[in-house]
């Protein structure tokens, strides 16, 4: 018996036409694209961007910034985080910021942003002015409570109080009667983050207990202050964010009291991973799978990656066309044609001219 050939769809031949070469750049979403960012440097037709409203000083060396997205951005839940991307002499940079609002009915959105040491985004974030335009991906993320009803204790310091406001203004938007304590810490009384805004809302939404450490008058936030301040800490839903020592000492202190599942820990991206220029090779993992490579010292990703049989897409191989273009998770790499090395957490990186300096986590599409 023959097997029956069936013949082409009709819409898939059109579409075929459509997209022969004939017809480029006007077949082309891209082409389009920089059409309508020149009439409007918001609009696009394939990214997500973001008008810059304002610039607020929130404490020393910490700023917030209002945005305005395009229609392409589909919104956030509270707790979620985004890339946010920026032109730094000529090539593009990105880093993970949480948002520091609950979503709004107006669609802005805050970033809050801490200066860090050779941090070129965090100084290129504070640097922007009212009216100019930034790239965004879309929100990320699954920190917040699990359930409505259950006591919550939210930890914090520094800048991670940052996706704590935006769980806090949500539940206090819905009015939920549920129990929630904060416990913030930072240096002084000038470095809290957010302190106004917490003492205000905690005076009109009665259901929140605040405590505002500093460690310049009370010494470091230690397990035994925090069961202090907070006594039933171990039967609370807890959410943790800060500095990675901080950090640290509360998931000990609850993994020694058994408690591990009742805690979620953002870290704005994975842990540092230790730096070793001088290393031979660096394991490379892949987000989600168990799979690893490894990359030579010198090595470019994208050879690395085709050494071990994988086929990441690739297009110009010299850091020009972004095809290949992916998300770092974790570890640090050097730009080979700059020579600028990342930071240690989540950012956008091309595979063909960045080399690892420690074992890395990527998102990588194949």
């Amino acid at each position: 018996m023959k097997s029956q050939v069936l013949p082409t769809p009709k819409h898939s031949r059109v579409r075929k036409f459509l997209r022969h070469p004939l017809w480029a750049p006007l077949n082309q979403r891209e082409a389009w694209d920089r059409l309508t960012t020149a009439v409007n440097p918001l609009w696009s037709l394939i990214e997500v961007r973001a008008r810059v409203l304002s610039v607020v000083d929130e404490a020393p060396g910490v700023k917030s910034i209002w945005l305005k997205p395009n229609a392409r951005f589909k919104g956030f839940r509270a707790g979620q985080h985004v890339l946010l991307e920026l032109e730094i002499n000529g090539a593009r940079h990105a880093r993970c910021f949480s948002f520091s609002n609950a979503p709004r009915a107006d669609g802005l959105i805050r970033l809050t942003v801490k200066q860090k040491d050779n941090g070129p985004v965090s100084a290129a974030g504070h640097a922007l002015k009212p009216g100019q335009v930034v790239r965004l991906s879309q929100a990320q993320g699954q920190f917040a409570p699990r359930d409505s009803n259950a006591k919550l204790l939210l930890l914090c310091a520094g800048s991670g109080v940052t996706p704590m406001m935006s769980v806090l203004q949500k539940l206090a938007n819905e009015n939920l009667k549920q129990d929630v304590v904060l416990v913030h810490c930072g240096h002084s009384d000038s470095n809290i983050i957010f302190a106004d805004e917490l003492r205000l809302l905690a005076v009109q939404w009665p259901e929140l207990t605040l405590h505002l450490h500093t460690t310049k008058h009370f010494g470091r936030l230690s397990n035994q202050k925090i069961a202090e301040l907070v006594p039933d800490w171990n039967q609370r839903e807890t959410l943790l964010c800060g500095p990675d020592g901080f950090m640290q000492t509360v998931e000990a202190m609850y993994a020694q009291a058994d408690r591990s599942d009742y805690l979620q820990s953002e870290s704005f991206g994975r842990r540092a991973a230790p730096v070793n220029p001088d290393a031979a090779e660096h394991v490379i993992a892949r987000e989600n799978t168990e799979q690893v490579f490894t990359v030579q010292a010198g090595q470019s990703l994208l050879d690395g990656a085709e050494a071990a049989g994988l086929q990441p897409k690739f297009g110009c191989r010299r850091g020009i066309c972004r095809t290949c273009q992916c998300k770092k998770l974790s570890g640090t790499v050097t730009n080979m044609l700059t020579g600028q090395v990342s930071g240690p957490g989540e950012e956008l990186i091309q595979l063909c001219i960045s080399t690892p300096q420690s074992a890395l986590e990527i998102e990588l599409a194949l």
